[in-house]
């Protein structure tokens, strides 16, 4: 393994040489034994993991716990608001709206029937089904 494939696997796989494939990992050891460039990459990168790993935030291990109980007491006293699906509901099953409902939709009813008018009016079916018409002289008394 060269100093630039070794630099390669570094940047890929990391300073800990025991999570490297069994090969890989055996051919790097040999190779920080016996080069300066191999040994100051390594160093380097150890470097820049510890100022990433410095960097992350610490917290204390019971503020996981403390955010989940607040956020537990917010849920249970915050009140929770009807969907719209839940208010149509209400509405929909409420005994006042839902005979205004109803007598709205008789109303409309009637008015389509009264603008639409009977076709049939004037007109005479017999028992048989046929139209019958009629005028005045047919009517006897």
């Amino acid at each position: 393994m060269n100093t630039k494939a070794f630099e390669t696997l570094l940047d890929r796989l990391g300073t800990d040489l025991d999570a490297w494939p069994a090969e890989e990992a055996e051919q790097a050891r040999a190779l920080l034994g016996e080069s300066d460039a191999a040994r100051r990459a390594y160093q380097r990168l150890v470097q820049v993991e510890g100022w990433i790993e410095a960097s992350r935030p610490r917290i204390a291990p019971s503020a996981p716990l403390a955010v989940v109980r607040r956020a537990l007491a917010d849920i249970a006293v915050w009140e929770a608001t009807p969907t719209l699906l839940d208010r149509f509901r209400r509405l929909l099953f409420a005994p006042l709206p839902r005979a205004a409902f109803a007598f709205s939709l008789a109303a409309i009813g009637f008015a389509v029937g009264i603008a639409i008018g009977n076709p049939n009016a004037g007109k005479t079916f017999d028992m048989s089904g046929s139209m019958m018409t009629a005028s005045v002289d047919d009517v006897l008394f």
